[in-house]
């Protein structure tokens, strides 16, 4: 009887074989899944076309977020979560990019952060998607709020950036356009502080299940973040500053940028409750899936 031995370098070929095997399939997965994404875009233009309307706006953050989460949970192994979210961001930036034209505005920051925002942007978007950098954020502000397909990631307000891109939203001076997500959204223990940025767009502020909203109150006189609390609380809201501007518009002289752990809708009632002395003026800018956080992350 004969013992039939494998060399190392055959078991290494046997190896290899495999792992080409599975290129293949997951090619042919995605292949198959462009396949699906260009029947989706085909539903969506013709009901877009039904009611009236030019176009749609493809990009979902909500449904981005909650694509990721779930990926996450079944995630193991030694492989980075924030590796494979970068894979699928890769594959989500490209499907959307199939159903029509998208792109992104960055804001470059006030501090020499404009490297950092640009790759937290290019991280998220793809390594293929139009970009331009401005080194105003009302450019940003202005380009999006013109493009339905485009998309601004700008400094996330109170993190010492000095900038007060979001009184333009809550004082009407830009419209169509809402806070629907925040980068990064995987935050692991050695990138903790890392720059952080809100994105704006002509999309749903959409209900994830674990979320925060973004609002913004208007009022006549100066108030402590005390005083902040105890309007929110009496309006059934839980709420915290995140960032405060003076501002010149009729009654107003102060606004006050509140974040609320939860998901809040136009209609909400605890909105409406919250507009009285002194609050002159109450605005939801929207808000974001909130991000996954992590001690460590694989490696």
């Amino acid at each position: 009887m004969t013992r039939e031995t494998t060399t190392p370098e055959q078991a290494l070929a046997d190896v290899r074989k495999e792992i080409d095997a599975i290129d293949d399939a997951l090619q042919d997965l995605l292949l198959k899944r462009t396949e699906l994404v260009v029947g989706v875009a085909e539903a969506k233009a013709r009901a877009a076309s039904e009611a009236g309307e030019g176009s749609f706006v493809a990009f979902r953050p909500g449904r981005e977020a909650q694509v990721l989460r779930r990926l996450s949970e079944r995630h193991k192994g030694q492989l980075p979560l924030r590796v494979l979210v970068r894979i699928w961001r890769e594959i989500m930036a490209a499907m959307t990019r199939i159903q029509g034209p998208f792109r992104v505005d960055v804001h470059g920051g006030a501090y020499g952060d404009a490297l950092g925002y640009w790759d937290l942007a290019r991280n998220y978007y793809g390594s293929t998607t139009p970009m331009d950098l401005h080194g105003e954020a009302r450019e940003v502000l202005r380009r999006v709020s013109q493009d339905r397909s485009a998309v601004g990631v700008l400094p996330e307000p109170g993190a010492g950036e000095g900038d007060h891109w979001w009184v333009a939203l809550a004082t009407g001076g830009f419209t169509g356009m809402r806070v629907v997500a925040r980068l990064p959204f995987v935050e692991a223990g050695e990138n903790a502080n890392a720059v952080r940025a809100l994105v704006l767009a002509h999309s749903d502020f959409d209900n994830t299940g674990d979320d925060t909203a973004l609002v913004v109150i208007s009022v006549s006189e100066s108030l402590s973040d005390t005083r902040v609390s105890a309007l929110t609380k009496a309006a059934g809201l839980d709420g915290r500053r995140l960032a405060s501007a003076r501002v010149e518009n009729g009654s107003s002289a102060h606004a006050y940028l509140i974040a609320v752990p939860y998901h809040l809708e136009e209609n909400d009632e605890r909105l409406a409750a919250l507009a009285a002395e002194p609050v002159t003026d109450v605005r939801l800018l929207g808000g974001y899936a909130n991000p996954l956080r992590l001690e460590r992350d694989g490696e």
